[in-house]
Parts: structure tokens; C-alpha cells; sequence
């Protein structure tokens, strides 16, 4: 690992292992045995599910909200009794 060192503070310039998982000949998602085209929908569709379920329980929420009745307003000029 290459660093940088300045003013108190570290970078990283420069890192090299013979274990890394990086591999020039799987870098494109041209046709090849490793990415497959149709993975993506099932992880864009696993990666979304939290915001999927906050905005069902939004509507929910909201459906429910408009459900209730609103209290009724009091009315004007009047002093409530205390």
C-alpha cells in the first residue's frame, strides 16, 4: 500500500495484492461468462425493497389518516369554558 502523507492527514495513493479480486479480463459488461444482463433487475429490485416498503406503509398511514374524521372546529368569538 502506497500513502500519502500531509499535514496530519493520510491518502491512499496506491494499493497492489496478489489476492485481489480485481481482474482486467471480468471489467466489462460487454458478453462474457461472468456479469449476465439479467442479475441486474433481481439486485435492483432486492436494493429498493426498504423504499418499497416505507411508501406502502406511507400510504397506509395516510389512507388511514384520511379516514378519521377531523374533530369538528370550534367556533368563532366564543370564550371556551375553563
Amino acid at each position: 500500500m502506497t500513502l500519502r502523507l500531509y499535514k496530519g492527514g493520510v491518502q491512499v495513493v496506491g494499493r497492489q495484492s496478489a489476492n485481489a479480486l480485481y481482474d482486467e479480463r471480468f471489467v466489462t459488461f460487454g458478453e462474457d461468462d461472468v456479469y449476465q444482463q439479467s442479475d441486474a433487475a433481481g439486485f435492483i429490485r432486492l436494493f429498493a425493497l426498504p423504499a418499497r416498503v416505507r411508501a406502502i406503509k406511507d400510504q397506509e398511514l395516510a389512507a388511514a389518516k384520511a379516514a378519521t374524521p377531523a374533530p369538528a372546529p370550534e367556533p368563532a368569538g366564543e370564550l371556551a369554558a375553563v
